[in-house]
């Protein structure tokens, strides 16, 4: 038996918590001698565990499905283990991965509402767009709403994103963003600590959530309900030692409360990107926005959009433009990337 695959044994003990199993693997220089017998084991309960462990070809199974899938597995004694992980009191044992990315101490999370609003979304989507363009990895957990938009944003840049699974690595859930799923396994890094096959349990969420706070120097709420997963994150977040910040928002809307709670409790008011940096990456400063150049058309219909979502029918109301004008204006205007269109006819400036 190899170091490996005594490793992946340990990480699947059903009795012994995760706890346990960081204080098992550092007591013992090796896991295959305390699997293999050669090992004197005091503990009676985890003598049993490994005593009645039989999955050693799920194992052998599993490992031949990662190597087929182009996937990786990282043990915690690995070097290429991420450092800010491996400090946190309850550690994976055993990460599988998918993706060259490496992790690092530049690293934001940032998550928020599945039922996030259209302002919502383009405003995580730009937050992660111009954190990654400095080089900062967005770590989210692939959830709809804010964290697809975030990884979105953010695969477009240089920092590109970190997506932590709460299934095994060769499943997609939600299965709506199977083609994220896909770039972000090519472009950037699928995380989970769920062997192939595992499916997406409700209580591997909150399992999960500690994995995106222990990998993030920071983490950031958009959009969260006053029972949102997303502040379990922000919890952990600080009993890690983590920057945590919140973006307010309207307190007559619930999916602003759990985040406007968070404020109230101390965590950093985030009114631009500045704030951000300030707080977690202090070195690193905004580049300078290009100007776009827009004809005299594009600028006028752009003046009307803002950061609140609008109608097509008030954008031809307000410019008292022709609507097949502003239709054609709206299309420049979103190759340009300065807007962003919704479905219904919406619009919002980017």
């Amino acid at each position: 038996m190899d170091e490996l695959t005594a490793t992946i044994a340990l990480s699947r003990l059903k009795g012994i918590d995760r706890i346990k199993k960081k204080a098992v693997i550092d007591a013992n220089e090796s896991l295959a001698a305390l699997f293999g017998g050669k090992t004197k084991i005091y503990d009676e309960s985890l003598k049993a565990q490994i005593s009645a462990f039989k999955d050693w070809k799920d194992i052998e199974k599993a490992t031949e499905k990662l190597i087929n899938l182009g996937a990786d597995i990282i043990t915690i004694r690995d070097k290429t283990y991420p450092e800010l992980l491996r400090h946190i009191p309850d550690p994976p044992v055993v990460l599988y991965k998918k993706g060259s990315l490496k992790t690092n101490s530049n690293t934001l999370a940032i998550v928020g509402s599945r039922k996030a609003t259209f302002e919502g979304i383009a405003l995580a989507e730009k937050i992660a767009n111009t954190l990654s363009s400095l080089g900062i990895t967005i770590v989210s957990g692939l959830a709809r709403g804010i964290d697809s938009s975030v990884h979105k944003g953010a695969l477009s840049e240089i920092g590109k994103t970190t997506a932590v699974l709460g299934c095994g690595i060769d499943i997609c859930y939600p299965a709506e963003n199977i083609r994220l799923f896909e770039k972000i396994g090519e472009e950037g890094l699928l995380l989970t600590e769920y062997s192939p096959g595992d499916p997406p349990l409700n209580y591997h969420f909150p399992e999960r959530n500690r994995i995106i706070a222990g990998l993030s120097k920071g983490i950031l709420v958009i959009e969260a309900s006053g029972k949102s997963g997303s502040l379990i994150t922000a919890r952990l977040g600080l009993e890690y030692a983590r920057d945590v910040m919140a973006i307010p928002g309207s307190i007559f809307s619930d999916e602003h409360k759990g985040a406007n709670a968070l404020i109230k409790q101390g965590a950093k008011l985030v009114d631009g990107i500045e704030d951000i940096l300030a707080t977690s990456f202090p070195d690193l400063t905004l580049k300078k926005q290009k100007k776009i150049e827009m004809d005299k058309d594009e600028d006028y219909v752009y003046s009307y959009i803002g950061h609140e979502k609008i109608h097509v029918d008030g954008l031809i109301d307000r410019t008292g433009m022709q609507a097949k004008q502003v239709m054609a204006v709206l299309t420049r205007l979103e190759m340009k990337e300065v807007v962003r269109g919704f479905p219904g006819g919406y619009y919002i400036r980017k």
